[in-house]
């Protein structure tokens, strides 16, 4: 009996290494923006926009934090968790570049990869293949 070519489509490969390694970085450079929002308020510099930002980078450090245990983990949570993660940054991006004006030409493009992605998380085999747990 021949093995079907699904089953090979399985684990933290392909275009999922690129997921992986992205959550990781966008993870220690928010987790490290909140240290730095941290010592702003400990030393005494920034008022309220601090707080701000360092509620933000602690949310999305703990959203994508999460994203990555269960990427790593296999678990079948992962692609709705990151799915959910990669549409509220687009959301709270758009929000954010409506007050400031930089960011503004990011907003677009921001959402062109949030479709891009979602579409490979819904139609993948090898996303189907490997969250399992």
């Amino acid at each position: 009996m021949l093995k079907s070519k699904d089953n090979k489509l399985k684990g933290l490969k392909g275009w999922l290494s690129l997921v992986i390694v992205t959550l990781v970085l966008l993870f220690l450079s928010y987790f490290l923006t909140a240290l730095v929002q941290i010592m702003n308020i400990i030393l005494g510099e920034g008022g309220l926009s601090t707080v701000f930002w360092l509620i933000f980078f602690l949310v999305f450090s703990v959203l994508f934090g999460y994203c990555l245990n269960l990427g790593f983990k296999h678990k079948k949570e992962f692609p709705t968790w990151f799915i959910f993660s990669l549409w509220i940054s687009s959301i709270i991006g758009l929000i954010i570049s409506q007050t400031q004006e930089s960011g503004f030409i990011a907003t677009p493009f921001s959402f062109i990869w949030t479709i891009l992605w979602t579409w490979y998380f819904i139609k993948s085999k090898r996303v189907k293949n490997t969250f399992v747990k």
